[in-house]
């Protein structure tokens, strides 16, 4: 059987770093990290330090083949929705596509303004236009919603907008500064 893995983020608080048994995880911004998932199913075992170790695959082999994967997988993601706010489902690992560079290129087309998303949960992304307010409010309620009603794998109740093939943290004209998005992104 051959190893089939894909990126997930992962919220980086709670995580023992570079412990054997912990999983691998690359700094995303935000609070967010990237781990590796087996699968399928896809999102229920992370890659740990020990796995690499056992698998004899240098880091950055993971990352490679992961992005690799995920690439190779983008026609099994759905759109749902219409304007102002679409959902993304992919695999119940849907915030992956965060790190599919080809898919927002097509998706900008599709909203009025930057890429806006909400990515509440491991199988939630929701998307509008920085230049919907209709669209805004509509992923604000839905990350809100997530959080409340909880979830396993929750993420972030942060918007992040997408500007210059980047994902950083949104903030709206309403006299908040937008908060700087790590350094160390790690590009897909």
């Amino acid at each position: 059987m051959q190893l089939v893995l894909l990126p997930v983020l992962a919220p980086l608080r709670d995580v023992r770093r570079n412990e054997v048994h912990s999983p691998v995880l690359d700094e995303f911004m935000g609070g967010l990290g990237v781990g590796y998932s087996y699968g399928p199913p896809f999102g229920q075992r992370l890659v740990t330090w020990a796995d690499l170790q056992r698998l004899e695959l240098p880091r950055r082999m993971l990352r490679r083949q992961a992005a690799y994967n995920l690439d190779a997988r983008l026609d099994a993601v759905a759109v749902h929705g219409q304007p102002p706010a679409l959902m993304l489902n992919f695999e119940g690992i849907a915030s992956s596509l965060l790190l599919a560079e080809g898919l927002w290129a097509s998706l900008e087309r599709c909203v009025p303004g930057e890429l806006v998303v909400g990515v509440p949960a491991r199988d939630v992304v929701i998307v509008t236009g920085s230049q919907s307010p209709p669209g805004l409010a509509k992923v604000r309620r839905a990350v809100d919603r997530v959080f409340f009603a909880g979830d396993r794998h929750l993420l972030s109740r942060k918007l992040l907008v997408r500007r210059r093939g980047i994902w950083e943290p949104f903030a709206t004209s309403q006299g908040r500064a937008p908060e700087a998005a790590y350094s160390e992104t790690v590009r897909y």
